[in-house]
């Protein structure tokens, strides 16, 4: 097979430099027409081998008119190759040698038709089929590989300081969190000592908080008895500092209540004055005010000391919140600022880590190891060159039907290519500029392309194909398969069997490696797209003066 293979290659090189050679020298043996184009057929027309004896053939009728072969060249000839006449009309068509000129190996190219074995076809050309939709148009642009700038961040420290540690390289790949450098700070450990100032408060007041609801509590139990209970016992909860003052004041509202019933009891014996029985109540209406008074006294007060606990406790919070702030800005998480209190002093509590603020590879390196760097410093920067943006430059003449697009809501297609991968990367259009430049008289056009294995690198220079469709349908064929001659374009459509026609058509507009028919092929039409020099050479043998008698 692979031999074969060798074989047909080496014959379809031979047979396409023989053609050119006959082209050029106007020699084009008929021998070769046959081999080629005439399918080597032997038929019973033996006449055509006396030619050279005989001379000029006599006039034959021409196909569907009735008129002959031109005197002008003693092969009786005259007339070149034909397009586009009906099928009908060829089949009907007879020539001088009293055959159908469909049949006739030496008259069958005067109406335009070529012969050719499929073992040829298979070999030495390529077909295709005529289709329609819309061929658009393509805008061909050049422009510039650079960052996406959405994808690229300059790492800055957050703090002055002096850099102790370099963690990361140039081109190195890192990931979000990567400690990039560290450095020593100190306002940085002047901001973790405010903090665990800070929380030592905010948890002095929460306790507070906690013990002042307690007593709270045990009071507002007491108030409650106290409405239910002449002489209120003394509740068993936490009171605080006004335990002493409820214990006084408890035993001389007994005492005087004491004093009160014996009073009662000596005057009912006539053993006490009346005197004295007025004077303990007196001492009881006393004791029992001074209670009642302490009682309100208790509960203003304890509003107030719960109002201020609690406004302390969110004091502290607060302050609490400020300082775990300022350290969130300096690139600490809560994990890590919760564990700022278990850190021991070994020098290294002033240590800032500088962290990759995303994924992505270092592209700039501004950090040594000793040297003393301030907040507006560039330490790194980190890109991220998975998606990249290619700047076109598209001529004013062109803007137009890019324009249209664009404010229709689509993003175009594009074909990126570059010198080093010249197979090209798939991108779209999204945004076109709002200025012209006065220089150049271009406008800015950016197509975003997705680069995951970092084939595009940002300073590259690349070619731009953007094609448009442009709303209408129209029939194209491949630009190879027109044909010219004498300005008179042309195709070769298959017929039937081994026959092609040749078909004159006329073109419009080419859209890379396609081209528009106006008129003479129809969509699904199968034509010759690679090879049609071959039938060319047939079609036009007397031209290159290769008659019937040759």
């Amino acid at each position: 097979m692979k031999k074969t293979t060798i074989v047909l290659s080496i014959t379809a090189a031979v047979l396409a430099v023989g053609a050119v050679v006959c082209y050029r020298t106007g020699v084009f043996p008929a021998a070769w027409q046959k081999a080629l184009s005439l399918s080597a057929a032997h038929d019973e027309h033996e006449g055509h081998d006396e030619h050279d004896e005989h001379g000029a053939h006599e006039k034959h009728a021409e196909p569907g008119e009735g008129s002959g072969h031109g005197k002008e060249d003693g092969h009786g000839h005259g007339e070149a190759a034909r397009g586009n006449l009906d099928p009908s009309e060829i089949e009907k068509a007879t020539c001088e040698h009293n055959v159908r000129t469909v049949d006739c190996n030496e008259c069958r190219y005067e109406l335009g038709v070529v012969k050719v074995a499929p073992s040829v076809t298979d070999a030495l050309i390529k077909t295709a089929e005529a289709r329609q939709g819309d061929l658009g148009r393509t805008l061909r642009l050049t422009g510039e590989v650079q960052f996406d700038q959405t994808m690229l961040v300059d790492v800055l420290p957050a703090v002055r300081g002096r850099i102790v540690s370099v963690k990361a390289q140039l081109g190195q790949q890192v990931r979000k969190g990567d400690v990039l450098a560290v450095l020593h700070s100190g306002e940085f450990g002047e901001a973790k000592a405010a903090y665990l100032e800070a929380l030592t408060l905010a948890e002095v007041a929460a306790q507070e908080k906690q013990r002042q609801a307690v007593i709270t509590e045990s009071l507002e139990k007491l108030l409650a008895a106290s409405e239910n209970e002449r002489s209120p016992g003394l509740p068993g909860g936490v009171l605080g500092e006004w335990k002493s003052k409820l214990v006084g004041a408890r035993a001389r509202f007994r005492q005087a209540g004491t004093v009160l019933e014996r009073e009662k009891s000596l005057v009912a014996k006539q053993a006490s004055s009346q005197a004295e029985l007025e004077a303990a109540e007196r001492e009881m209406q006393t004791a029992q005010a001074d209670y009642q008074a302490l009682m309100e006294e208790i509960q203003l007060t304890v509003k107030l000391d719960r109002l201020k606990v609690e406004n302390a406790a969110k004091l502290a919070e607060a302050k609490l919140n400020a300082v775990s702030q300022r350290l969130h800005l300096f690139g600490l998480d809560d994990g890590a600022i919760k564990a700022i209190p278990q850190m021991k002093e070994n020098g290294t509590f002033a240590h800032l880590e500088v962290k990759a603020p995303r994924d992505g590879r270092i592209t700039v390196l501004n950090v040594t190891e000793g040297r003393f760097v301030e907040e507006t410093q560039t330490l790194y920067t980190i890109a991220d060159t998975s998606n990249v943006w290619v700047w076109c430059d598209l001529y004013e003449r062109d803007l137009g039907v890019l324009h249209d697009h664009m404010t229709k809501g689509a993003t175009p297609a594009a074909l990126v290519k570059v010198a080093a991968f010249p197979g090209g990367l798939d991108g779209r259009v999204d945004l076109v500029g709002s200025s012209v430049d006065e220089s150049t008289r271009t406008v800015k056009v950016r197509v975003q392309v997705p680069n995951p294995e970092g084939r595009l690198r940002p300073g590259m220079f690349a070619d731009v194909e953007i094609p448009l469709k442009e709303g209408k349908k129209v029939t194209y064929v491949p630009r190879q398969a027109v044909l010219s001659d004498e300005g008179q374009t042309f195709a070769f459509v298959h017929w039937k069997d081994d026959l092609w026609l040749r078909r004159d058509v006329r073109v419009g507009e080419s859209r890379g490696e396609l081209v528009e028919i106006v008129s003479g092929l129809s969509a699904g039409d199968r034509v010759v797209a690679s090879g049609g020099f071959l039938f060319k050479s047939d079609i036009l043998r007397e031209k290159m003066g290769a008659g019937c008698a040759d």
